[in-house]
């Protein structure tokens, strides 16, 4: 009986040691992922991107279960961004979602994702492939997260990248009309009518057709053309020289006043 007695308090001993230790280890895991990533904000801070990411990098990996692991993913790749590597801070802004997808950094981390093509896209005369990718991913945010309160800035994100794809088109409309090559400048005035009517270049483009087709000896769809100007862009800064190629068609430029 003592025996059965001494056994029981060995075990209820070796029991509680046990639990002790445990809770021992999760303090000082728990302690050390967040000492890491202090750090790792510290020298973000200061700008020692490589520094700050090892220490990001040591909670993802030895700490990926602790309460710090998923804003770590996030910071590590903002290193990334802030030493405009874009393309591995998409990556990593994407395993934020990806690994952690219901983190409260999911949201942000994919238009971070959006942020990282728009940064790339370049200058209006060279492709577009990554202005493309960034309208796209600034959608696709909108359509995961249509509460956030950073849908309003990636709705103006996406205006603008139309916008650049808009001058893109008018800059080729243009050329073809420089070079005398009619047809394919149309093409491209009906493609910014079409597609980007709300750009920035969308009066010119209208107005830029009405030219070409006069200069095609088209008359009759000149005029209907000049008449969806009218009524498109009634605070259009172009009206006197709309208001000019009225007069070349013998057409009123007040019969237009009231279209809109």
């Amino acid at each position: 009986m003592r025996l059965k007695y001494l056994v029981t308090v060995v075990g209820i001993f070796m029991l509680g040691f046990i639990i002790a230790s445990c809770t021992s280890t999760q303090e000082i895991i728990v302690q050390g992922a967040g000492e890491t990533f202090r750090e790792g904000l510290s020298l973000l801070n200061e700008k020692q991107y490589e520094k700050a990411r090892s220490e990001f990098d040591i909670v993802v990996k030895q700490y990926p279960a602790s309460a710090y692991a998923d804003s770590s993913q996030f910071y590590l790749a903002e290193t990334y961004y802030s030493t405009e590597e874009y393309l591995t801070a998409a990556f990593e802004f994407g395993n934020v979602y990806r690994n952690y997808p219901s983190s409260r950094l999911a949201p942000e981390a994919r238009f971070r994702i959006a942020e990282c093509y728009a940064a790339q896209s370049p200058r209006v005369q060279l492709d577009q492939e990554n202005t493309r990718k960034a309208i796209d991913a600034f959608q696709s945010f909108i359509d995961y997260y249509p509460g956030s309160p950073l849908v309003p800035k990636a709705e103006q994100e996406i205006m603008n990248l139309r916008n650049k794809l808009a001058q893109k088109n008018f800059e080729i409309a243009s050329m073809y009309t420089t070079l005398g090559y009619y047809k394919a400048a149309i093409v491209y005035y009906d493609v910014i009518l079409d597609q980007y009517h709300d750009s920035d270049v969308a009066d010119k483009a209208a107005l830029g057709k009405v030219k070409v087709l006069i200069k095609r000896h088209r008359e009759g769809e000149a005029r209907t053309a000049l008449e969806k100007f009218y009524s498109g862009f009634p605070h259009s800064t172009l009206k006197d020289e709309a208001d000019e190629l009225a007069h070349t068609l013998n057409l009123d430029p007040g019969k237009f006043e009231n279209l809109n």
